[in-house]
């Protein structure tokens, strides 16, 4: 792809705008709060599938089909188990549930025309995973069992099911599954940390997610989850730095430290609004 971080940040921007260009349905938006694209993942995915000797257009295709399964997972996520009982309360819900199953199926259509059956046998490895990991996130929860580290496992494995799905079959070596499958999993903790930092900081209200656990400790505050989350969020970006750092290729290094800057931006807007 070469070093230059604007073309790395055109092929991001292609991919989420052809996914967005697909999923444009007028009824669904209207009453689906559809979930922000996975777009770290999505970068990530590119990058590695370009790095193991896919061309772009193929990368490219293979991005934009994961990211409409992840879409699918997502919206279906927002799905609670306990609504209002009107008829606007449960048509939210019935929609939310078909517009989940909806972007799921444009993944297959895509790959389909494109004759890419191998790459529908590893998204499905992946989103059986997915939901294999859910279903042990719901039981553990409805039993009382779910502990904060147990919780955060489920969870990334959960994010990064079906981008580990693409390492585990393209990776060129051992060496480069164990980076990859690394890199994925402190980053989707990242991401998921700081969606719950910003949460807390921005609409002032407890997000679900590590947060519930950290405010379930007598006398813990929003202020106490908020420096324990911050200090996580922290030791995560350094992972990923030092991640970064041991790979012996430049350009590979410039290419990904763009993804970290993006993480580093996002951190010191909430330490300059904490300031305020």
């Amino acid at each position: 792809m070469g070093t230059d971080r604007n073309a790395y940040s055109q092929e991001l921007k292609a991919i989420i705008e052809e996914i967005q260009g697909r999923i444009q349905q007028t009824y669904i938006q209207q009453y689906v709060d559809v979930p922000a694209m996975a777009e770290n993942r999505l970068a990530l995915l590119f990058f590695f599938l370009h790095e193991n000797g896919f061309t772009k257009e193929r990368a490219h295709l293979l991005s934009v089909a994961t990211g409409f399964v992840q879409l699918g997972i997502d919206t279906h996520e927002t799905v609670r188990n306990h609504y209002e009982k009107t008829l606007v309360s449960e048509r939210n819900r019935q929609l939310t549930v078909l517009a989940g199953d909806y972007y799921s199926s444009l993944y297959y259509n895509i790959l389909a025309d494109a004759n890419e059956i191998e790459a529908i046998q590893v998204l499905a490895v992946g989103n059986q995973l997915a939901h294999e990991t859910k279903m042990k996130l719901y039981i553990a929860q409805k039993e009382n069992k779910l502990t904060q580290e147990t919780y955060l496992s489920l969870r990334k494995k959960i994010d990064t099911a079906l981008y580990v799905a693409f390492v585990d079959k393209y990776a060129k070596n051992d060496s480069v599954r164990e980076f990859w499958t690394s890199l994925f999993e402190q980053t989707s903790a990242f991401e998921q940390l700081i969606g719950e930092w910003e949460q807390l900081q921005w609409q002032e209200q407890a997000p679900n997610g590590l947060t519930q656990f950290l405010l379930q400790k007598p006398g813990s505050t929003i202020a106490n989850a908020v420096e324990m989350i911050e200090g996580k969020v922290m030791e995560l970006l350094h992972i990923c730095e030092q991640l970064i750092v041991t790979l012996k290729s430049g350009d590979t290094q410039s290419e990904l430290a763009w993804m970290t800057s993006r993480y580093t931006n996002r951190v010191q807007r909430l330490k300059r609004a904490e300031e305020m």
